[in-house]
């Protein structure tokens, strides 16, 4: 017995004096940034331009293809839903199946198959790769839409848009994007009713046309399989494909505001207001300043941080408010938001106004910047469990020119960041008096107060389809016609 209580009390009395030696009296210094080893991935390109990204991945005998188009957004302007809708309109028969052909052959190897917007997903067991591909290329290079398929997609949609006119939250996005980025810019145009029904199957056939071609697209493969594998399959299967011009415009840059404006939706039935406080912002990926805008933004409000921990658990305003910037291909914005009760709108847009100032005029503490970056590092080391991450990380690399070695030392980047960065970073994209204060909501209970937001000293007024209006403009009545108005005007 002996044996086994000595070794136990020696583990014990270790521990004891290992403990003492511990000052806890202070802060305990974060270590190195964690050396995170990022997946391999290969490359190669065909002829007629197409770009092709290979993550090997045998651990389950599994093969994806993810098709990428880098379409620069269209202009779309009373047709907005063009380019939505053909996405819709994907894989609903080509050119050698029908839409049923194509869902049996797919089913019977128990794969999926979809498209979006930016491209087309389809993925299955290895030992059905080659059967995958050869509807996922004539997908890809041989739709042929038809008529019945696009009512269809246009009766979802309508629905789906009759649904989003009580939304609140709906509201806000397609009027903050209109207001950030202008009606002439395509971040700032968004589907309705009107737009939607006046869709052509013209359009969206001269849409497929004119931007679904190899050289502005990248092929992603993972799974279990080599590249000399993939290789010979994507030679064998779009080595076909013809390359062709797809068109390039350039639309003005969104501007910031001078001052502050305070732009209310009036919704009279709201109990709560929809808060979004929004602006254009200079920034890419590729920006030396994207670390360190990346890890203030954190400390803001992205994720339970400084804006959360103030409109919620201090003043028990909102469920949560969180800040954003959401980097597109080719344009960025900041967006801080918040779901209040109209009693203390204007409140709440005062503490979100305060903490964005506060991350400008005041250095973060030691201890709550090394939070920030313990968030960022966990959720990235997180995303690699994911093949697919590595994939999206070499398309990134390539459509962004980011330097190669961008994603390997992005850890290291993060840990880099100092309060001094974080606050030259504020001051530069955190512009609480050049902000767009949007609110939709009950504008008689919340208006007033909210003039004090504004650069002017005023409020302006958007209906949910964000056009200005004047408030107080009379209705028109009921049932007056053009005719009734010209024989009233002539009496007169």
């Amino acid at each position: 017995m002996k044996k086994f209580i000595l070794p136990i009390l020696f583990l014990f009395i270790t521990a004891a004096f290992s403990t003492a030696q511990v000052d806890r009296s202070k802060v305990p210094q974060p270590g190195p940034a964690p050396k995170i080893q990022i997946g391999d991935y290969s490359s190669f390109v065909l002829p007629n331009g197409l770009k092709v990204f290979v993550v090997e991945n045998h651990r389950i005998p599994r093969v994806s293809y993810s098709l990428t188009f880098i379409i620069q957004p269209e202009l779309e302007g009373a047709n907005a839903g063009i380019g939505s809708m053909t996405s819709e309109l994907i894989g609903t028969g080509t050119s050698k199946r029908t839409k049923d052909q194509i869902n049996e052959e797919i089913d019977f190897i128990a794969g999926s198959l979809s498209a979006n917007a930016e491209g087309i997903y389809a993925s299955s067991l290895k030992k059905h790769t080659t059967k995958l591909l050869d509807v996922f290329s004539d997908v890809a290079m041989n739709s042929v839409f038809k008529n019945e398929e696009l009512e269809k997609t246009r009766t979802q949609m309508l629905s789906g848009l009759a649904s989003q006119k009580d939304d609140p939250s709906a509201i806000a996005n397609n009027v903050s994007s209109r207001v950030v980025f202008g009606k002439n810019h395509p971040y700032g145009e968004f589907e309705t009713e009107a737009s939607v029904s006046s869709v052509t199957l013209d359009m969206c056939n001269q849409y497929y046309k004119k931007y679904f071609k190899p050289n502005v697209a990248y092929l992603t493969v993972v799974g279990d399989i080599t590249t000399a594998e993939a290789k010979k399959l994507v030679e064998k299967y779009f080595s076909t494909w013809q390359k062709g011009e797809v068109p390039v415009k350039s639309y003005e840059k969104p501007v910031i505001p001078s001052k502050s404006r305070v732009i209310i939706v009036d919704r009279p039935a709201s109990v709560q207001s929809v808060i979004n406080v929004c602006y254009p912002v200079d920034l890419t990926l590729a920006n030396p300043d994207f670390f360190k805008i990346r890890v203030a933004n954190t400390v803001l409000g992205g994720g339970v941080f400084r804006l959360f921990m103030n409109l919620r658990e201090k003043h028990a305003y909102t469920y949560g408010a969180y800040s954003s910037f959401s980097v597109k291909p080719f344009a960025t914005s900041f967006e801080a938001d918040a779901n209040v009760r109209n009693s203390v709108t204007d409140s709440a847009v005062y503490q979100i106004l305060y903490e964005m100032k506060r991350i400008k005029d005041e250095p973060v503490p030691a201890e709550e910047l090394q939070t920030a970056k313990n968030y960022l590092t966990g959720n990235f080391a997180l995303s690699l469990e994911r093949p697919q991450t590595i994939a999206s990380f070499a398309v990134n690399t390539e459509r962004y020119k980011l330097p190669k070695d961008f994603y390997a030392n992005y850890l290291k980047n993060i840990e880099a960041v100092t309060s001094n960065d974080v606050q030259a970073a504020s001051k530069k994209y955190i512009l609480p008096e050049q902000a767009n204060i949007l609110v939709v909501g009950k504008a008689s209970e919340i208006a007033e107060p909210l003039k004090q937001f504004s650069g002017e000293g005023k409020i302006e007024y958007y209906d949910s389809d964000a056009n200005p209006v004047d408030p107080n403009a009379k209705a028109i009545p009921a049932g007056l016609t053009a005719q009734q108005v010209l024989d009233k005007y002539i009496t007169a």
